[in-house]
């Protein structure tokens, strides 16, 4: 049995560097070789224990980057051939952070589905939206294809109006490619930014935030009902004083029937204003997981654009990399996943091509 390395959660907190058994081709699919994974913040939920499978062990990771090794039998893309990198969106949470993965892709303009229901309450599919990586793209840049889509499946099912006034709440990666995106292609009136740390506020700014906030200056600085549009991208919250708490202080400041697009995803319980909702009629949306509202093939045709987004250069790639760590390095990884709220850095790179 051909076996490989991979990056294990055990429990919350609790990691350790496996050898376990390496993944065979679908019939249908690609096997690829790792090249580069970058870390989520959804890898930290879960390593925090915010976010929770249905059992351990788990492997992290999921922004992923691989090369074609092997094809399935009956794998029926022309376009695709061994040496073609491929990055993926869906399937799965896990499995990235390992030196081969299996996939079952769906690329634009294919239609396929393989419908599950999740234990995570919602219908989802056991393939993957997929693209192929083009030359002119390297590992590093492409590497965020996957965060990049994530953010445009919910921008593009949820848009701000022409004009509006948009606000982005958490200027991590995720928050900075949403912004980018939103201030370049949606012809906002204008787009700020609200962030704890002044260093990513700083990033904001470089990158599409006309003024980036910190939550007391918001408080103190902009009107109630000034917002049509917000954008949450924050990490799960709390707060001494819920009057601050920056989703209710966001609410407060969006115009009544506004609206209140909610990217970042905890299964721990956050605090969400119903007054303010009752009261301003405020439109909570989110970009569904659940395949049935939001079909794959569908996510297929989201990729390939955000593919676009870097290329073209409207998501700065080359300015999201902070940090690139081998994989051979573990105990830097597990530094890594400790020390992420922290940190000041916006997007890490695992690098495992020269594993």
């Amino acid at each position: 049995m051909q076996t490989m390395k991979a990056l294990q959660l055990l429990a919350p907190r609790k990691t350790v560097l496996a050898e376990v058994p390496r993944p065979t081709v679908p019939a249908d699919g690609l096997l690829l070789r790792t090249r580069c994974v970058s870390i989520c913040s959804t890898d930290i939920s879960f390593f925090e224990g915010h976010l929770f499978p249905s059992e351990y062990p788990i492997i992290l990771g999921h922004e992923y980057l691989g090369e074609v090794v092997e094809k399935g039998a009956a794998f029926d893309n022309p376009d695709i051939q061994v040496g073609d990198r491929i990055v993926y969106w869906g399937q799965t949470d896990f499995g990235g952070f390992a030196e081969y993965r299996s996939l079952r892709p769906i690329f634009s303009g294919e239609v396929k589905e393989d419908v599950f229901w999740a234990d995570r309450n919602f219908s989802d599919d056991l393939r993957a939206a997929a693209v192929k990586v083009p030359d002119d793209l390297d590992d590093l840049q492409a590497s965020f294809i996957e965060p990049t889509t994530g953010a445009l499946r919910s921008i593009l099912a949820n848009p701000p109006k022409i004009g509006d006034k948009v606000l982005i709440m958490g200027t991590g990666p995720i928050g900075i490619i949403a912004g980018s995106v939103i201030r370049r292609l949606l012809a906002p009136n204008s787009v700020v930014s609200l962030d704890a740390n002044p260093i990513r506020n700083q990033h904001a700014e470089m990158h599409f935030s006309q003024r980036a906030y910190l939550p007391e200056e918001l408080i103190a600085e902009v009107a109630e009902n000034t917002f049509d549009y917000v954008f949450d991208a924050l990490p799960t919250v709390k707060v001494d004083d819920e009057e601050k708490d920056p989703r209710r202080v966001a609410m407060r400041r969006l115009k009544p029937k506004g609206r209140y697009v909610l990217y970042g995803a905890s299964q721990e319980m956050q605090k969400f204003d119903t007054w303010l909702m009752l009261a301003k009629g405020i439109n909570i949306m989110a970009s569904p997981f659940d395949v049935s509202a939001f079909p794959m093939h569908h996510s297929a045709n989201v990729i390939q654009a955000a593919m676009q987004m870097l290329s073209s250069g409207i998501v700065d790639g080359k300015r999201l990399l902070s940090t690139v760590h081998e994989f051979g390095d573990y105990d830097g990884l597990v530094r890594i996943f400790e020390n992420y709220r922290s940190t000041t850095d916006l997007k890490t790179i695992v690098d495992f091509r020269a594993a």
